[in-house]
């Protein structure tokens, strides 16, 4: 991939300058080139085939019970808006994941992502035969940001199928209680 990974310090920056917002940010979380986020809400497929908020994470409250074999969507207890072109972000699974016994499936957000309200969503599989558990201080992935500003690419546009997920991801429903959106730009 071209571009820059952006260190701590320049995550930092951007963040003060908010130009990217991570809600709510713990400098704890900052790695020498990500921010790592932890689970926050878990989404179950119902029988209807839709999915559905079955769990959500408190500091003090119950972990998740995975069932063996189970894969489920988690939406991270932070919320990330990138609020300039040309800064995307890619998902990096973490290294306890493979002891723990959790497959993680991202992707990747691009630029201008949050500033519609999109919740950020990875799966994951629990690969054991037997139950396993994920807590709010789960690590399941980080948040790696790499700066396209000094590379030459050109716009891209939405396709329908895209607008539709963006969309789907922007559904009441599946905001978190203790959301109120993204915030409004600065004056």
């Amino acid at each position: 991939m071209y571009g820059n990974v952006l260190t701590n310090r320049q995550i930092s920056r951007l963040q003060a300058d908010r130009l990217l917002q991570i809600r709510p940010f713990s400098s704890d979380a900052l790695k020498e080139a990500a921010y790592t986020l932890n689970p926050g809400r878990i989404l179950r497929m119902n029988a209807g085939g839709r999915w559905s908020v079955v769990h959500s994470l408190l500091e003090d409250g119950p972990m998740f019970r995975l069932a063996a074999h189970e894969y489920v969507i988690v939406e991270p207890s932070q919320s990330v808006i990138i609020g300039v072109e040309g800064i995307i972000g890619a998902f990096i699974q973490t290294s306890t994941n493979v002891e723990e016994g959790l497959l993680v499936v991202a992707g990747q957000i691009d630029s201008k992502y949050g500033t519609r309200g999109e919740a950020l969503r990875f799966g994951v599989k629990n690969l054991f035969d037997r139950p396993n558990t994920i807590s709010l201080k789960t690590r399941l992935v980080h948040l790696q940001l790499i700066d396209l500003r000094g590379s030459t690419s050109d716009p891209v546009t939405l396709t329908q199928q895209q607008e539709k997920v963006w969309d789907a991801r922007r559904d009441k429903r599946h905001e978190r209680d203790d959301s109120d959106g993204p915030l409004p730009p600065e004056a």
